[in-house]
């Protein structure tokens, strides 16, 4: 960690902090686009298809951008072996992208049909397949940028696409309402192609021959990544979809709009942490092996990003009735009331992160598969739970709460018993 200067830490925050926020910005203004134009039904109606875009978004060329950050961190320093790892990366993250096109294409109507109710919306799954494409381009991108701690190119690929992404955004829901709506959230992510091509085009890694005897070894590796991705790509939004039934069910179409909007309100500044996280402390941690090193650093994060939440947060329910009808519309105003739940659950779910990237940055796929799986089981258990007792929307963001204290306690619990045993053992 020493050899990382303060200053560069400072220079490299502000420039994940500008990246970030232009995300934020970007995708508030296309929730609010969304919201004036298709209200807090239609919210609600295209909630599934935001949850299908997220999945992707994260999975796309193998999910394998958090191995990525590593596999490169750990190898900067060897130039002959970065470039052969990343050969294999391409070679394995095409062909999982054209896997998952091929099946869009070939389930696109039955897909459209589970998650629009109408089967002739298979046209945005065709475009939704293909997308993501460049989806997994981007992830790779990014992800060898962030391993190299180059954030400059990383924030510049962030800025110039939620640039380009909002003109064609609002053209195409003010013209197109609900399919236009769907376009701009697919566009939303693919528009970072563009300058991660760029930046792609002026590396070391643009137009090398692709080296394939190490494809087997950095396949096994990388699938770990897909493995964890997969399973946290698909469980958040699944137990959305899960759960956003149960209320629509209950409390109507308008309650699971309202809950939409809090979703994306929440998924908005949490994507500051979880960049920040995985840029920063991702690569310090995966370097480190001794257990003050480790237990320094973890409380040294966990501190900090509980003391930025927590005033972020403040101010956001200090100021939530000129903010939520601002970012959102007017129809949202019942958000008000309950804000204060999702803000609590997400204080206790970002604090969680920190121990989160160790699970990442050290491989540790039991351990991360059973807490994902964990986590969804719980948080719909006390959903169903308290929407049978008649709390409608105001109980599933509860049991956002309870869920996230849980785990975050958990969390604390086996991070010391990983210190205290696995650490001690390795030494």
């Amino acid at each position: 960690m020493a050899s990382i200067s303060g200053r560069s830490i400072f220079h490299g925050a502000v420039l994940t902090t500008a990246a970030q926020l232009s995300k934020i910005g970007g995708g508030f203004l296309l929730l609010k686009l969304i919201a004036v134009y298709l209200g807090p039904e239609g919210m609600g109606q295209i909630g599934n298809f935001m949850s299908v875009v997220t999945i992707l978004s994260l999975v796309a060329g193998g999910g394998v951008v958090n191995g990525v950050i590593k596999y490169v961190a750990a190898l900067r320093d060897n130039k002959k072996e970065l470039l052969i790892f990343i050969s294999s990366v391409k070679v394995y993250s095409f062909l999982f992208s054209l896997v998952i096109a091929l099946a869009g294409c070939i389930l696109s109507e039955k897909i459209a049909f589970y998650i629009f109710a109408d089967s002739s919306l298979y046209w945005l799954i065709v475009v939704l397949g293909l997308a993501q494409m460049g989806f997994g381009f981007t992830n790779l991108v990014t992800g060898v940028a962030n391993g190299l701690m180059d954030t400059r190119s990383y924030a510049l690929i962030q800025i110039s696409g939620n640039l380009l992404v909002l003109p064609a955004a609002w053209i195409l829901v003010s013209n197109f309402q609900f399919a236009g709506a769907a376009l701009s959230i697919v566009l939303f992510y693919l528009s970072y192609a563009l300058p991660a091509y760029y930046f792609y085009r002026r590396s070391i890694f643009f137009n090398r021959t692709l080296v394939l005897n190490s494809l087997r070894r950095n396949a096994g590796r990388l699938s770990v990544y897909t493995l964890m991705a997969c399973v946290g790509a698909i469980s958040v939004p699944l137990v959305e979809i899960i759960v956003r039934a149960q209320l629509i069910s209950s409390a109507g179409l308008d309650a699971a709009g309202i809950w939409q909007g809090s979703i994306k309100l929440s998924s908005a500044y949490i994507g500051f942490f979880t960049v920040f996280l995985a840029v920063y402390f991702m690569p310090i941690i995966v370097r480190l092996e001794e257990k003050k090193e480790i237990s320094s650093a973890v409380v040294r994060f966990i501190a900090l990003v509980m003391a930025v939440f927590a005033g972020g947060a403040f101010v956001l329910y200090v100021f939530r009735a000129t903010f939520i009808p601002l970012l959102l519309s007017s129809d949202f105003t019942e958000l008000e009331e309950l804000i204060v739940y999702q803000l609590v659950g997400d204080f206790f779910r970002v604090s969680s992160y920190v121990v989160g990237f160790i699970v990442i940055a050290k491989s540790s796929l039991k351990l991360y598969l059973f807490g994902e799986v964990a986590q969804g089981l719980l948080f719909m258990s006390v959903s169903s739970l308290l929407l049978t007792q008649g709390l409608a929307l105001k109980g599933v963001l509860m049991a956002h709460v309870i869920m996230n204290m849980i785990y975050f306690v958990v969390s604390m619990i086996g991070f010391f018993v990983y210190l205290n045993f696995y650490v001690g053992v390795k030494k």
